[in-house]
């Protein structure tokens, strides 16, 4: 660095870089003196690269000069330097804390927390289902609210949708089941701490879903007999299920190793109500696997086309109840027959067959007692029995008539 060189104006000079150009000449570092509270100051102003002149030096100088005159403002350049520091860093803090504020915000917003939930959630055998219900009547109406925004109005919006649909009740239920579930998932990881919308949301609702049709083993017949005509592994699906209340997703799910003819049991795995149990073959189902080709241990027994776990339920079994006009003029949801139907119509003709409901709840998988006294009411001769015997306790008719003629 070269010796300070004094400029035309007055506090400001100036050393020349001894290499670096600025323009056709060396770059200039600017520096201003001048006294404060009786001492001479000098500091450094910055470079003719970054900006600096000698006018805009003097400027400065000249500030600092009336500030110390007027007593407002800063006196030396150092103070002038804290002052803008802390300006940007308010500045930068606010653009900072903005930040994190809308970053926060956006943790809020239903559909994020619910992708959270998932994520933490990849274990749970429902997400699938509540993957679906989230995207098809959760998320359209409130999805982009944060959880603060969320209002019983709200999910009473959900459930006018969904009934206007046809949904079950048991559906708008599984709704409400999902939202409580992401609320309480923002409050334990505690990015949440206000109200629950669904606290009030179908409290008076008393939900009854239950599917309480069935076929009679004349209709069941005429039934698998249309479903063989068209696909035989429908066929075999439906009977096994008629023949032992196994759920669709259980016959899904079948492996080979799961099948038993020697000791003709099955082992079903992965229940529904998450315990297995064993469903004793009858002669018909017997006659199902002797038919079969026994694939590998870990083969599905009944795979979908493409040679994956099975879905849904083929198109070809709908067809056949529509084709036996099974549900023409029916309108209750509860007494349409569909593939579950079968569950219920085996449990059924079990109950008509005097088998006690205890014996009926292992054979169908039921974890309470509760869930297989729906089945109860199938067999009401000994009801009826009962009720004739208010017959031979009533009053004879005329005595009823000139009673009613008396008063």
């Amino acid at each position: 660095m070269s010796k300070w060189i004094k400029s035309n104006s007055t506090g400001v000079r100036y050393r020349l870089h001894k290499s670096r150009k600025h323009g056709v000449h060396f770059d200039k570092y600017f520096a201003i003196r001048y006294r404060v509270d009786g001492k001479l100051k000098e500091e450094g102003i910055g470079w003719a690269s970054d900006g600096w002149t000698e006018r805009k030096a003097a400027a400065e100088l000249a500030t600092l000069k009336a500030n110390q005159t007027t007593g407002k403002g800063p006196r030396t350049l150092r103070e002038a330097r804290e002052i803008r520091q802390q300006a940007d860093q308010k500045v930068a803090d606010r653009v900072l804390g903005d930040a994190e504020k809308k970053k926060k915000e956006s943790l809020l917003v239903l559909d994020s927390v619910f992708s959270h939930y998932c994520d933490a959630n990849s274990h749970k055998k429902s997400l699938k289902d509540e993957i679906n219900y989230f995207k098809n009547w959760i998320a359209p109406t409130v999805g982009k609210k944060k959880l603060d925004e969320i209002f019983l109005l709200d999910l009473e919006r959900i459930k006018k949708k969904m009934i206007a649909t046809d949904r079950a009740p048991r559906s708008i239920q599984y709704v409400k089941s999902i939202i409580r579930q992401i609320y309480n998932f923002a409050a334990d990881h505690k990015i949440y701490s206000g109200e629950v919308p669904t606290n009030n949301f179908l409290k008076k609702q008393r939900i009854d879903n239950r599917r309480i049709r069935y076929l009679s083993p004349d209709e069941a017949g005429l039934l698998l007999k249309e479903i063989q005509k068209h696909s035989n592994t429908t066929y075999q699906v439906s009977l096994l299920s008629l023949n032992s209340g196994m759920r669709f997703g259980e016959i899904a799910g079948l492996l080979w190793q799961h099948v038993n003819t020697n000791r003709k049991e099955i082992l079903v795995v992965d229940a529904k109500n998450g315990e297995s149990r064993s469903v004793y073959m009858t002669e018909a189902v017997m006659q199902i696997f002797s038919e079969m080709h026994r694939g590998g241990e870990n083969q599905l027994v009944f795979p979908a086309a493409t040679g994956k776990k099975m879905q849904r339920v083929s198109n070809v079994f709908a067809r056949a109840v529509n084709h036996l006009s099974l549900n023409e003029g029916i309108t209750d949801r509860r007494l349409k027959f569909v593939f579950h139907s079968l569950r219920h119509s085996c449990a059924s003709w079990l109950v008509n067959s005097g088998v006690e409901l205890p014996v009926i709840a292992k054979i169908l998988g039921h974890k309470t007692l509760a869930m297989t006294m729906r089945y109860s009411h199938v067999n009401d001769k000994s009801v009826r029995s009962a009720m004739s015997l208010l017959d031979n306790q009533q009053p004879p008719a005329e005595k009823i008539v000139s009673v009613n003629q008396t008063s």
